[in-house]
């Protein structure tokens, strides 16, 4: 069983995990932190300052999708009718997190990077379904995550999106978000919710990952425990300590990455099993704990299926939209965040998160997004027999029509080398690519 003994050793890790040195290999100032996003507070550390609310005193209705036309560009709308709220859970889930560490091990990515055990198969460009331009990598996951029917590939964020230096250890890192159908798992006894491939995507000939669950920490009267996260996870945003996984219906829940925990193996069980005196993931080594929760506090009923970084908006901002299979008013989002806490910015004396702007995006079945200098690009499974297609597009500008993957998901951009990541969830056809962003520009 995973435990550390003394309470010397506690407190050691603590610090460390404040410190962004959970063990070896954690994050380096030159990669991004300590003191890159996410702060040396890490997850404990909001906004200094709280701004006016500039939608302060207005009663806005939900905005009228009349008039929209397909590819027409897109469409702002009023920012005020889509407020969310801090559920105010950091420390709440902190105090928890503190119990589970006193029992627990506290490791860094950089540690689950030093403990991968899957191989990815990498594939030739011409090799990737559908038509995407330049295609620089790709590869597809090892053979039974390929063929798994009840785990789905959906959301995808990396080191790129993350660290200020991009890298960790001088190793790219990707993220990609796993669901769990238990409907495709017959017999199962509870539903797993979500787990995260950590990935070491440095060298495109030689790509391992490892999984690791998402847990939301709660307390079993007077024990630290913790359970799944039953959610889509659609998108991904890595924001320094920080990642950011969407919920569809329910905004924006947030983890902590500097304290992702050990736990022991052997049971398809998940939280403390009082018969072994052990904590259990599904047979997962590595759990990670929610710390955050942003939720929408609009009546205009807002959907979060997928989001992405964009630090080239000012303040930097997440970009969140709707998948809407029947309409081309599926609605985008920006939320501006902090750039040294990593949490959203709240304004006004309740404290709201207002996005800086709004849009319908006056395109259909739109499964991840992207911002670059105002310029948006827009991943749809509309084409029929699973193809996809990408949009690029601006506010008022006709959408253009690009090549991309068959049945493709979200979206990511890693400024250090200009390339766009993406990913399609295809069963036996789980491909994750690469590409320059000028060859979609």
């Amino acid at each position: 069983m995973v435990r550390l003994g003394t309470n010397c050793r506690v407190l050691a890790l603590v610090l460390a995990a404040c410190s962004g040195q959970g063990g070896g290999g954690g994050t380096s100032a030159t990669d991004g932190g300590p003191d890159g996003p996410g702060g040396p507070d890490g997850a404990g550390s909001p906004p200094d300052q709280i701004e006016p609310d500039p939608c302060e005193g207005q009663t806005p209705t939900c905005p009228p999708a009349s008039g929209l036309s397909e590819g027409s560009g897109l469409a702002a709308i009023d920012r005020c009718a889509f407020p969310m709220e801090d559920r105010d859970t950091w420390d709440q889930s902190g105090a928890v997190v503190d119990r589970l560490a006193e029992v627990l091990e506290v490791v860094s990515v950089g540690d689950v990077l030093g403990d991968l055990n899957r191989d990815a198969v990498p594939i030739a460009p011409a090799d990737l379904p559908g038509d995407v331009p330049g295609v620089e990598s790709a590869f597809a996951w090892q053979s039974g995550d390929e063929s798994v029917a009840y785990w789905i590939p959906q959301g995808i964020t990396g080191s790129g999106d993350g660290l200020d230096g991009g890298r960790i250890d001088g190793r790219r890192v990707l993220l990609v978000s796993w669901y769990y159908d238990r409907e495709q798992d017959p017999g199962s006894s509870a539903d797993k919710g979500v787990r995260i491939a950590v990935v070491d995507a440095t060298d495109p000939a030689d790509i391992r990952y490892r999984f690791v669950l998402l847990v939301e920490p709660t307390m079993t009267g007077d024990r630290p425990d913790f359970g799944p996260v039953p959610v889509h996870a659609g998108g991904l945003a890595w924001v320094g300590n920080l990642l950011y996984v969407v919920d569809t219906s329910q905004g924006l829940r947030v983890f902590d990455l500097e304290r992702l925990l050990r736990v022991d193996t052997g049971a398809d069980a998940i939280g403390y099993d009082p018969d072994t005196d052990s904590y259990q993931a599904h047979d997962y080594a590595y759990v990670l704990p929610q710390i955050g929760w942003y939720a929408p506090a609009s009546s205009c009923d807002p959907v979060f299926s997928f989001v992405s970084v964009d630090r080239t908006s000012s303040p930097p901002s997440l970009v969140t939209g709707e998948y809407d299979a029947d309409s081309v008013a599926g609605r985008l989002y920006r939320w501006p965040f902090d750039a040294a806490s990593g949490r959203l910015r709240q304004v006004g004396e309740t404290a709201r998160v207002i996005p800086d702007g709004a849009w319908f995006s006056s395109q259909s079945h739109v499964q991840g997004g992207l911002a670059v200098d105002d310029t948006f690009w827009l991943s749809s499974s509309k084409p029929a027999g699973a193809a996809g297609v990408l949009y690029r597009t601006a506010e008022g500008t006709a959408s253009a029509s690009l090549g991309w993957s068959d049945t493709p998901e979200d979206l990511s951009y890693d400024p250090r080398d200009g390339l766009l990541w993406s990913l399609s969830e295809g069963l036996g056809a789980r491909h994750v690519f690469s590409l320059p962003l000028d060859a979609v520009e």
